[in-house]
């Protein structure tokens, strides 16, 4: 069994302080999940940096049990698409499509709905992908 979609945030100042907290992190997630009948999947397992969009965009490296851990720019995580300067270009993006699509279904069952059934429609459909993404 494998424990997918975990997440683990990990504050710190600079690089340095960054990279002497994530390999204890990693090294007890792994511990834990052998505890209980898991596997931490490292090929699958990736970082991803929050900082600021003026920060200079370097490299960062970071090898565990021979495995180099994959930087990424972004993520999808609990409905939303993130990206390491948290800005939500992605994300609108992505929902913006879905939004039009719901306009469209409102703007054309409106003459052929009372309100309290349009009420319905929206927050079936257009409220739904405002509140709770849903996956996919």
């Amino acid at each position: 069994m494998y424990a997918d979609d975990t997440s683990i945030l990990i504050t710190a100042k600079n690089k340095a302080e960054l990279k002497d907290k994530i390999k204890p992190v990693l090294a007890s997630m792994i511990e834990w999940f052998s505890a209980n009948g898991l596997v931490l999947n490292m090929e699958k397992t990736n970082i991803m940096r929050f900082t600021p969009i003026n920060c200079l965009n370097t490299v960062f490296k970071i090898m565990y049990q021979n495995k180099l851990l994959t930087e990424i720019n972004h993520t999808k995580f609990l409905g939303l698409e993130l990206d390491k300067n948290i800005n939500w270009k992605n994300h609108i993006q992505k929902i913006v499509p879905k939004l039009s699509s719901a306009c469209y279904l409102i703007r054309r069952t409106s003459p052929l709905c009372n309100l309290t059934t349009l009420k319905m429609i929206y927050f079936a459909y257009f409220h739904s992908i405002m509140v709770s993404q849903p996956n996919g």
